[in-house]
C-alpha cells in the first residue's frame, strides 16, 4: 500500500504537466518576434519554427563510401586531380539505409565499385530512439560564413558556432594506434604556415552566428608546430574566447617554462585522455623513434631537426620560441594522447 504522499505527489506532478501543456499552447498566441542578439545578424529561432531532418528508422539517407574517399584524397595528393573537385562533385557519396539489424542500428550501404558495406550506429535501440525523441531541432541557419563554410555538400548550415579545431600539424612526438590523424605514419608532413593560422583565425572568427568561440590546436602534436605560441597568443587578440591544445602533454611535462609560456600566451585547458590508469592501459601509446628509416621515395623528418630549421627559418621574429632539448626515449613517461571520433 503506497503511503498517502505518493498519491499527493503524483497528483502534483500531473498537475504541473498539464498546466505547462495549457501554457505553452497559450503562449503561441500572438508572440512577439524572437529577438536579435548581439552575435548574430538574425533573430533566434521558436521551438516550433526548428525543422528536423527525417529521423527514425528504416529511412534513407546519404553516406560516403570510405574506398572512394581514400581514393579521392590520394589522387588529390598526387596532383592527378584538383582539390576543387570536393567543392564541385559528391565525391564517393552513396545512398544508404538506416535500419535495425540482430538488435542493432546499422546503416548499410553499397558502392558500385567496391561493394556493399555495413556500419554499426548503436548498439541500444531503445536509446538511440531516446535521442533521436530529444532532439530539439536545427539550430539558427549560419550566416556571414561564406569565407569559412565552404565545402561542397559537407558544408555546415546550421549551428551557431562552439569551438573550431585547427590542426597546425600532423607531425607528432609518439607512435599511438589508433590515432585518428595516422600521425607519423602517412609518409608526408602537412603542417600549417603562419599566414595560413592566421587565415584561418581571422575567417573563423567572422562566422554569424557566433554566441562563443572557442578555438582547439591540434594535431598530430600541435606543440611540434613551431607556431603554436605564436597560434595561441594571436587567438586570444582577436578574440577567442578560450584557446585550448588538444596533446599528450609531453611538451608540457617537461618544460615548466614553456608551460608557462603557453599560459602567459593564452592558453586555457590542455585537453588530454587517459585509457586507463597506469602504463599498462596506455601500451599501445608509445614514443615515436627519432632514427626511423623513411620509406622509400618519401621523406620524414625527425622532430628535433625539423623544428630547429624552422626557427633558423623564423630568425628575428618576435615571440620565438626555444624548445627544451629533447631527453632520450627512456627518460619519457608514457602520457596518453586523445583519439577522437568526429562526426561529419
Amino acid at each position: 500500500m503506497h503511503a498517502p504522499m505518493k498519491y499527493v505527489e503524483r497528483g502534483l506532478s500531473l498537475t504541473a504537466s498539464g498546466l505547462w501543456h495549457v501554457f505553452n499552447t497559450a503562449n503561441q498566441i500572438k508572440q512577439n518576434p524572437s529577438f536579435i542578439p548581439r552575435w548574430s545578424d538574425k533573430p533566434l529561432l521558436k521551438s516550433y519554427e526548428k525543422t528536423k531532418p527525417t529521423l527514425g528508422w528504416p529511412r534513407k539517407t546519404d553516406s560516403l563510401c570510405p574506398n572512394c574517399v581514400r581514393e579521392a584524397r590520394q589522387s588529390i595528393l598526387d596532383g592527378k586531380q584538383d582539390v576543387s573537385i570536393l567543392l564541385n562533385e559528391k565525391v564517393g557519396e552513396i545512398p544508404a539505409t538506416i535500419l535495425e539489424k540482430d538488435g542493432k542500428i546499422v546503416m548499410v550501404k553499397d558502392c558500385p565499385v567496391h561493394g556493399h558495406f555495413e556500419d554499426v550506429m548503436a548498439i541500444d535501440p531503445a536509446f538511440f530512439k531516446h535521442l533521436e525523441d530529444v532532439f530539439p531541432g536545427r539550430d539558427i541557419r549560419a550566416h556571414n560564413d561564406e569565407k569559412l563554410h565552404n565545402h561542397g555538400s559537407s558544408t555546415v548550415l546550421h549551428g551557431r558556432g562552439s569551438v573550431l579545431t585547427v590542426d597546425l600539424t600532423n607531425r607528432c612526438n609518439m607512435m599511438c594506434d589508433p590515432c585518428f590523424m595516422d600521425a607519423n605514419q602517412v609518409g608526408f608532413v602537412h603542417e600549417l604556415t603562419w599566414e595560413d593560422i592566421k587565415q584561418v583565425l581571422d575567417n573563423a572568427i567572422t562566422i554569424k552566428p557566433r554566441r562563443q568561440m572557442s578555438v582547439q590546436f591540434s594535431g598530430g602534436e600541435p606543440t611540434m608546430s613551431p607556431y603554436f605560441l605564436d597560434a595561441v597568443r594571436y587567438a586570444r587578440k582577436v578574440g577567442y574566447n578560450s584557446v585550448q591544445a588538444a596533446t599528450n602533454g609531453i611538451e608540457f611535462a617537461k618544460s615548466p617554462e614553456f608551460s608557462k609560456a603557453a599560459a602567459e600566451a593564452g592558453l586555457r585547458y590542455a585537453y588530454l585522455q587517459f585509457d586507463g590508469i597506469g602504463n599498462a592501459a596506455n601500451s599501445h601509446r608509445r614514443e615515436a623513434s627519432r632514427h626511423r628509416e623513411p620509406p622509400p621515395g618519401r621523406c620524414r623528418h625527425r622532430p628535433g631537426r625539423h623544428d630547429r630549421q624552422r626557427r633558423q627559418q623564423r630568425a628575428g621574429r618576435p615571440h620565438r620560441r626555444v624548445r627544451a632539448r629533447q631527453p632520450e626515449a627512456n627518460q619519457l613517461p608514457i602520457v596518453p594522447a586523445r583519439v577522437v571520433h568526429r562526426p561529419r
